[in-house]
């Protein structure tokens, strides 16, 4: 206790220092005096409260020069930034002296400039505010001086220390508990009201008596706060920022907090390219999150959109979840730090510190308890999981056609076709070709007459100068674009209005709606709607929405066809918006690189006004809420979205495919690798473009993708202009058979998917799996990303390297697994090594699953009409059980208007019970039934079955492989409106 009173009695002296090196006036100088008798008053109070904890820095911290923080990031780190797009100088050198006058430390021996321990961080002020059950509130007071002020003031610079000389002094961190397993931490600026993000979350405080996780507050012996999340069973410490609590800085336009974390097993953050699921801690890439217009290349650019969460799993196999709520540009970097142990550091550049915890305590658990708060995942139409065909660069409607009838001709279902902006007349939004693409509305037609549909694209960007164009003069009445604001325009002689214009792909100038406000809104259903009456889409692909614009503040775009120079450009010399401090790790010269300018202004049209600095990465996500709607009401039908930009919620509107890839072998891993953290972002209906969008694809690599992408969710193969064809028919014979047999297979498992997006959008979940995410126990399984599994129960193992034949996989020991494709059990566990040659993708079930089938067929309006299969692969009890949702497909919300079927499907003790737990959508018995049933892994060869008490015929009816072990029944022609029970003796 000692201890504690004097560091209190140091810590009041500064405080005392600091406040007179900043007293203006006798009435800031009373305000501080008062502040300081509090501290007094309650110094009682915060010595014998057992909450706070007192935490000494450990040696390796204090010694060792990896640990130091770096006290130049600006300067110092863009070594580690992105370089693209990078064209003025930035190798700057760091000295003694700019490391001094910012009051850090210089190392000589190894040119560094560093944090001292003894400086940074907040002190706690006063007590803690009880504000309900579940809400407690702290006040923190900055501990250290601003340099530039003492400077001025002739005063001791002893304590200064300063990045950017624009601190927030006084902090308030409200710790909110929702329920047993969530925590909020959030920190505002006590005195002024900071941007927050205004895209809506559920959170409901509640207090419970057993939660697994809590908050402490902990200080070093400097009276440095640290806030820690510790687990209630195993003491396990998951965020604790104590050791670094020096650095926790909450600048105007940069705050950085550094943590630890309790294992080297870390997924998620996004949205960039990882080499690896599990994050690589070694010489580890900075990384940016801000929306960009930018194709992945593997290294740490930041990519379309925002998603700021991560999950670890730990040594013992929990695995716990964080998620940051910010939405302006961001940076972040895990690194190793003690035994088996890693540590991030957060810096972002705006808003608050919003950061909310998620105990878990298994994987499935923590994306749940995420997507409880940001909303659970949006179900798609049956179609939309059906093969899609698209490219940048048909050209007319000939070449479109041609695609689409090679595919047919070789036997590939299809379910859609796609409309990039080469079908548009001067690739103008709600507009076709006149001559290049006559005839298109009744090709769709006649796509809809064939069972298939059609997805037109849809930028953001809308020209300004074209004339008689109805979307842009509706826009303009309605005053819906973005805008400069009113104390600098620098159109505004060319407009003589506050629209900001940039150029994208139409010739002329362009404006771009703001999504926030209510009255763009309205224009966007009436743009679409009004679109739909000509053209009868079906679902809405919405691409270039970061928002993009072409080379902001170049001369010109690079696609400019006009006499004159011009460009968008952005005051970026003396706004902060546009030039602030510290950039982030995020690619380009300035942060208004490739888009507009961020002191741009949207609206929501109920006072609030945003500066696009702060909702850039907001963009895309209030795109698609909007689209949602609109494409709803073309047909009263549940639509499709697919959205390049997202951010935390998107996944409750639509899906999202993986941008701009190459057609590249290394591109089949990030495939991989973007489906995985893409379900943990709560956007499970996602994909990549099948066999590469940039470059000539190969015969080889379009096979294994093709092979690949039949277990994306989202299923389309794409590419861009300028490239050869690549629809899967029109390759050799071999290949395109090849091909054939991966989407029919797809066709066959339709049912099994449709049913993972019903639990995902009823409970909330992934759809598409880690091993991790299914075995945390397994350390095997902990760095696996070249195998995943559908649900729990299907694992796909796809060949992703070229001229590879083989496929090296790991199989947990503690599971039966049976070959998919034969019922044979695999004897051999573990590391294994199977043959798969070009025409063949390994797939294996779980032991104590049963997973829906149906007969393919070449579109999913036929194939609905098959007969349904089971296959049941047996555990090591001889227990199984599985489920299926069916409905019409197609209409809106059909799950909550009790318009559906669901069946129980229950193998135990050598019954089979097949019921129908819900039975509301009357139509699947006509048009349906259970035709076949396999079972895999029986411990014994049956002698009689027995169906509803009567006996199948053996031969006929059933059979049974004895090497295999596999019972096949079939020919049953079950009423999928009855309860259906199987006695196997």
């Amino acid at each position: 206790m000692h201890r504690i009173i004097l560091l209190f009695s140091l810590v009041g002296f500064f405080c005392i220092v600091y406040v007179n090196g900043r007293a203006y006036n006798h009435e800031e100088f009373d305000l501080t005096m008062q502040h300081q008798t509090q501290i007094n008053r309650n110094d009682k109070m915060v010595k014998e409260d057992p909450e706070i904890i007192i935490v000494e820095i450990p040696d390796k911290i204090k010694n060792d020069t990896k640990h130091r923080i770096n006290c130049l990031p600006d300067i110092d780190e863009y070594k580690s930034f992105c370089m693209f797009d990078v064209s003025i100088n930035r190798t700057l050198n760091i000295t003694n002296e700019s490391c001094l006058a910012r009051g850090c430390t210089w190392d000589s021996n190894v040119s560094t400039c560093f944090i001292p321990l003894e400086k940074g961080g907040y002190d706690l002020m006063g007590e803690s505010n009880q504000i309900s059950n579940a809400i407690t509130q702290y006040k923190l007071i900055r501990l250290s001086t601003n340099s530039s002020m003492t400077k001025i003031q002739s005063k001791d610079t002893s304590n200064d220390f300063s990045l950017f000389n624009n601190d927030i002094d006084n902090l308030d961190v409200q710790i909110s508990v929702s329920g047993t397993d969530m925590i909020r931490m959030t920190i505002r600026d006590t005195n002024a009201q900071r941007y927050e993000v205004p895209v809506p979350i559920q959170w409901n405080p509640s207090i419970s008596s057993s939660s697994k996780i809590k908050f402490q507050l902990t200080k070093t012996l400097n009276n440095q706060v640290g806030f820690r999340i510790q687990r209630t069973n195993t003491q396990s410490i998951l965020f604790d920022t104590s050791f670094f609590a020096n650095s926790f800085i909450y600048d105007d336009k940069f705050i950085q907090i550094i943590t630890t974390i309790p294992s080297r097993n870390i997924y998620g953050f996004g949205e960039n390219t990882h080499r690896s699921f599990r994050h690589t801690l070694k010489e580890s890439y900075r990384y940016g999150m801000f929306s960009r217009d930018q194709w992945p290349s593997g290294v740490n650019e930041n990519l379309y959109g925002a998603h700021p969460f991560y999950m670890v799993v730990e040594p013992d196999g929990q695995a716990f979840g964080i998620f940051i709520f910010n939405s302006n540009a961001q940076d972040y970097k895990f690194d190793e730090f003690d035994d088996d142990q890693a540590m991030l550091t957060y810096r972002t550049i705006g808003g608050i510190l919003d950061i909310i915890f998620f105990a878990g305590p298994n994987p499935e658990n923590v994306i749940q308890q995420y997507q409880s708060v940001i909303g659970k995942p949006y179900m798609p139409p049956y179609w939309a999981l059906g093969f899609q065909l698209s490219r940048y660069g048909y050209n007319t409607l000939n070449n479109m056609k041609a695609a689409m009838t090679r595919t047919l001709d070789a036997n590939i279902p299809l379910d859609v076709m796609y409309g990039d902006i080469d079908y548009f007349y001067k690739r103008l939004d709600f507009t076709w070709h006149p001559i290049d693409f006559d005839g298109l509305p009744e090709y769709i037609d006649w796509l809809h007459d064939n069972g298939m549909k059609f997805i037109t694209i849809l930028d953001p960007a809308i020209d300004s100068q074209e004339k008689n164009y109805s979307t842009y003069t509706e826009g303009e009445k309605a005053n819906i674009w973005i805008k400069w604001p009113i104390h600098r325009n620098l159109q505004f002689n060319e407009t003589n209005n506050r629209n900001m214009l940039g150029h994208v792909w139409p010739d002329g100038k362009a404006v771009f709606p703001d999504f926030f406000y209510p009255p763009a809104i309205e224009w966007w259903k009436s743009q679409i709607v009004n679109y739909h009456s000509k053209l009868k889409f079906d679902g809405l692909w919405i691409d270039m929405n970061e928002p993009a614009n072409f080379d902001t503040n170049k001369d010109k775009p690079w696609n400019w066809n006009g006499e004159e120079l011009w460009n968008l450009h952005c005051p970026i010399d003396d706004e902060p918006f546009e030039n602030p401090p510290y950039k982030t790790a995020i690619c380009g010269d300035y942060i208004s690189d490739k888009t507009l300018c961020m002191i741009g202004e949207q609206t929501d049209g109920q006072g609030h006004i945003y500066n696009h600095y702060d909702v850039h990465s907001l963009y895309g996500w209030s795109e698609t809420v909007a689209s949602l709607v609109a494409g709803r009401m073309t047909e009263n039908k549940r639509s499709v979205v697919i959205s390049r930009s997202t951010f935390p919620s998107s996944g409750v509107f639509g899906g999202h495919w993986l941008g701009d890839n190459t057609a590249d072998w290394t591109h089949l891993k990030f495939n991989i690798i973007g489906m995985l953290e893409f379900n943990l972002f709560g956007i499970p209906y996602i994909g990549a473009d099948i066999c590469g969008y940039f470059q000539n694809t190969t015969e080889q690599m379009c096979q294994r993708w093709m092979q690949l992408g039949a277990f994306n969710p989202f299923f389309r193969n794409h590419n861009g202009f300028g490239y050869i064809d690549q629809d899967p028919g029109i390759f050799s014979t071999n290949v395109a058979t090849s091909n054939r047999h991966a989407v029919e297979l797809r066709y066959t498992l339709i049912p099994y998917l449709y049913t993972l997006f019903h639990r995902v959008h009823v409970s909330g979940g992934t759809v598409v799996r880690s091993m991790v995410h299914i075995f945390p126990l397994d350390s095997e399984c902990w760095s696996l990303d070249e195998q995943f599994l559908w649900g729990s129960s299907l694992l796909i193992a796809p060949v992703i390297y070229e001229n590879h034949i083989n496929k090296s996989l790991y199989l947990p020991t503690t599971e039966r697994w049976f070959d998919y494709y034969t019922g044979e059990e695999q004897t051999i566990l573990g590391h294994l090594t199977v043959s798969a040659p070009l025409d063949f993708i390994p797939l294996y079930l779980r032991g104590g699953y049963i997973i829906p089938h149906q007969q393919s067929a070449m579109n999913t309006v036929a194939s609905r009409k098959k007969p349904l299969f089971l296959i049941v692969a047996l555990d090591k009890n001889q227990y199984a059980s599985g489920d299926l949702f069916w409905d019409d497909g197609e209409s809106i919300d059909t799950y909550e208007q009790t318009i559906y079927n669901y069946f129980i499907f229950n193998y135990q003790s050598q019954r089979l019970t097949i019921e129908p737990w819900t039975y509301k959508y009357q139509q699947m018995g006509n048009d349906i039934k259970f035709e076949d049933i396999k079972i895999f892994g029986l411990n014994k060869q049956p002698t009689k079955i027995l169906w509803n008490g009567q006996e199948l015929i053996s031969t006929s009816q059933w059979t049974f492989n004895i090497t295999m072990n596999v019972l096949h029944m079939t020919k049953l022609s079950l009423n999928v409106a009855k309860t259906h029970k199987f006695l196997i003796s």
